[in-house]
């Protein structure tokens, strides 16, 4: 009976707490409430940081204002001294000591000395060529392109190719290399590995698919440097004046078809021209043996690029000689593509007219020999055959000098050309205004 009241007198400690309620669509209001407040603060914030952050990064590491590239040409000291009136005139008693003869007590053949060569020599020559190249490795990368592939049972692989290039230049905040753009053209991802062991992410600036260049930047800072603390830029030599046939050169790169490879040899051709569209260039042919799939640089003995290995103009015949594009006729180019200039196009192949064709009775100028497709150049009636006689009031004598001059000019520019074509036994001129075009590849 008395354990029934104890129970009884605590039986409200028996009785069970209801939870609350929950009201569903305060807390569905209060989660938008909470998501659009998110929202609207992040908004803000972003917005605040995009227009603060060019000011705040100035402030913090002012940027360095970033310098045109222009390459200089390299000058030769004059082969043939000019001969001045004064130097002319000999001291009679000079004249007098020549006039008399040579004494017969003392043999000419004596006064020649006799070198003879040995195994030994040949090889120091090509050591001091071996040397040569590899200082010139110090301004070389290797370029590396990473991009996706499917095989055929839908398997996705990564698919790496491997390449030389030369640093050229910086502006300041960028430094400059110049590769070879069919071996990367599909790579979505691209990495330069410098001759200290020193790997970088790299990215295209611009390309130009007639003469196979690509330009590829990386910061400045990323550079090696040398025993002087520069960095050890590759020097672009002249390949129209100082390059003769006969002359030593060396192939370095991959000209063998695997990377770091050599090759020595002589220059067996340099007057070829390369005719493409708006633009030529000079073929040098060497007796290198390499790959048909040879890329990289020609350089001379004293270390200086002469010309960017490029088989695809190489006759059936000699398609495993290595060949090069001219550096002289390519500086323009790199100084176009690193500065990121537009370039203009007109649309037509020109070819310089001979002497022998002035002899004949053709006019002098830049004769057209094709015309593209939808070009500038077809849209006002230029055609094949024609002769550019003159640009924008300015006579022209070439196509080297057609060439020059349209480097002036900008896209949509409209530039006034005269003509001569060809009627019967005479020449007609015809006077057209042609709007430039953006060349794009």
């Amino acid at each position: 009976m008395e354990k029934k009241q104890e129970n009884d007198d605590y039986s409200f400690m028996q009785e069970q707490i209801k939870k609350r309620p929950i009201n569903k669509k305060r807390l569905v209001k209060r989660a938008f409430t909470t998501g659009a407040l998110a929202i609207m603060f992040g908004t803000i914030a972003s917005l605040v940081f995009f227009l603060l952050e060019p000011v705040l990064t100035k402030l913090v590491s002012p940027k360095e204002e970033k310098q045109t590239i222009s390459l200089p040409d390299v000058t030769l000291p004059e082969e043939v001294n000019e001969v001045l009136p004064e130097d002319m005139i000999q001291d009679q008693q000079e004249l007098d000591e020549k006039d008399k003869p040579a004494d017969p007590g003392i043999p000419i053949m004596s006064s020649i000395q006799k070198t003879d060569l040995e195994i030994e020599d040949y090889q120091k020559l090509h050591g001091k060529l071996s040397e040569l190249a590899e200082e010139t490795k110090e301004g070389m990368v290797t370029v590396t392109g990473s991009s996706s592939d499917v095989d055929w049972f839908s398997n996705v692989y990564e698919k790496k190719s491997s390449v030389s290039g030369i640093m050229v230049a910086d502006n300041g905040t960028d430094l400059f290399i110049v590769t070879n753009y069919s071996y990367l053209s599909t790579a979505t991802e691209i990495e330069v590995m410098f001759s200290n062991g020193g790997v970088y992410n790299a990215k295209e600036v611009a390309h130009d698919k007639a003469t196979n260049i690509m330009i590829l930047s990386v910061p400045v800072g990323a550079a090696p440097h040398n025993e002087d603390g520069e960095i050890p830029y590759v020097t672009l030599g002249n390949s129209n004046v100082g390059s003769h046939l006969g002359d030593i050169v060396l192939a370095i790169g991959d000209p063998m078809g695997y990377s770091d490879s050599v090759g020595y040899g002589v220059i067996t051709s340099i007057g070829s021209a390369i005719n493409t569209t708006d633009h030529n260039y000079k073929l040098i042919t060497t007796d290198i043996y390499g790959s048909k799939n040879a890329e990289g640089y020609l350089i001379n003995t004293k270390g200086q690029v002469i010309g960017i290995i490029n088989q695809k103009y190489n006759n059936i015949d000699l398609s495993n000689q290595i060949s090069a594009i001219g550096i002289s006729e390519l500086k323009r180019l790199i100084e176009d593509l690193s500065n990121e200039v537009e370039r203009t196009t007109l649309g037509i192949t020109m070819v310089e007219i001979t002497p022998q064709a002035v002899e004949n009775g053709i006019p002098e100028g830049a004769f057209v020999r094709k015309v593209e497709l939808d070009s500038p150049a077809m849209e006002v009636g230029i055609a094949a055959g024609d002769i550019i006689v003159a640009l924008d009031g300015s006579k022209m004598g070439s196509a080297a000098e057609v060439e020059e001059s349209l480097r002036k000019y900008k896209p949509e520019d409209e530039v006034p050309i005269t003509l001569l074509r060809s009627s019967g036994e005479e020449y007609k001129e015809i006077n057209v205004k042609v709007t430039l075009g953006l060349r794009t590849e």
